[in-house]
């Protein structure tokens, strides 16, 4: 009888022991405060600068009394280059990037006072709807195929001023004897292409005629572009390389932003809780 005690004791001991040390309750119950509950949809998903968004909002809550709104945004630049030149004919050769920065971080724009007017017994919750503003700063920005005189400062500007020799080099490298041959034609610069400078010659490493100013094959070296032709391409503006058929320019640049705002309901506690995020354009 004395040892069957002793056992039960020491299992009621062990049971408690469990209980203090893996409390289920302690370990799956997160508390804290609790804010109130937010709903809301903007006016649509673009917005000219200087303008204001509409957006229409649902909130209540089950702890402290409400005590106003916000409405914070931050602000995305958005930047697209293109630069091409349409005087090739082996390859296009275009330089483009697209690049993304946030340029302001999440900020209050607006507040609105809480009123107990605006409950609504249908939805059993505070709706209203208004507006947030949004800067005038943010208008977006388009330098796209000009056909006026091609303007130096404004390309140093946007793509830097290092950009159009790094271009016309790099251009160069990858031309071929039919890419010249366009070039120089299309351009004027040389009547006939073909008479004065397509002499084709038997490369015995391949066992077949090389044409002009194109690698030769296993290895035995190349011809160049002859001195003349280079001269004539050295006179070459980076305008003019850029220059296409109806006059204008192929070049763009582009500026753009987009915002991702957010609305925070406040209880007199200073707790707060949030919308979904909504993301808009600004055009």
């Amino acid at each position: 009888m004395k040892n069957l005690i002793y056992i039960t004791i020491c299992l009621l001991a062990f049971v408690f022991t469990s209980c203090e040390k893996h409390d289920f309750f302690d370990e799956n119950v997160i508390t804290g405060n609790v804010g109130p509950q937010v709903y809301w949809e903007i006016g649509s998903s673009a917005v000219s600068a200087a303008t204001n968004m509409p957006f229409t909002v649902q909130y209540y809550t089950t702890a402290a009394d409400i005590d106003h709104s916000e409405v914070w945004y931050n602000v995305v630049e958005m930047i697209e280059k293109s630069v091409s030149c349409p005087w090739v004919t082996t390859f296009t050769y275009a330089v483009i990037s697209t690049q993304s920065e946030e340029k302001r971080i999440s900020q209050k724009v607006q507040e609105y006072p809480h009123s107990l007017a605006v409950w609504s017994d249908s939805l059993h919750a505070y709706t209203f709807k208004a507006e947030f503003p949004v800067s005038s700063t943010l208008k977006s920005f388009s330098w796209t195929n000009p056909e006026v005189t091609f303007d130096y400062d404004q390309m140093n500007t946007y793509f830097g001023e290092g950009f159009a020799k790094q271009f016309k080099d790099s251009l160069q490298t990858l031309m071929k004897y039919a890419d010249y041959k366009k070039m120089m034609s299309e351009m004027g610069l040389v009547e006939n292409f073909d008479i004065e400078y397509n002499h084709p010659y038997y490369d015995e490493a391949s066992g077949s005629d090389v044409d002009a100013f194109e690698e030769v094959p296993a290895g035995s070296g190349n011809r160049p572009a002859p001195e003349a032709i280079k001269a004539l391409y050295e006179s070459i503006t980076f305008d003019k390389l850029i220059e296409n058929a109806t006059g204008g320019y192929n070049v763009l640049y582009k500026r753009t932003y987009k915002s991702n705002a957010i609305l925070r309901v406040y209880d007199k506690k200073g707790i707060y809780g949030l919308a979904v995020t909504k993301e808009f354009d600004i055009i």
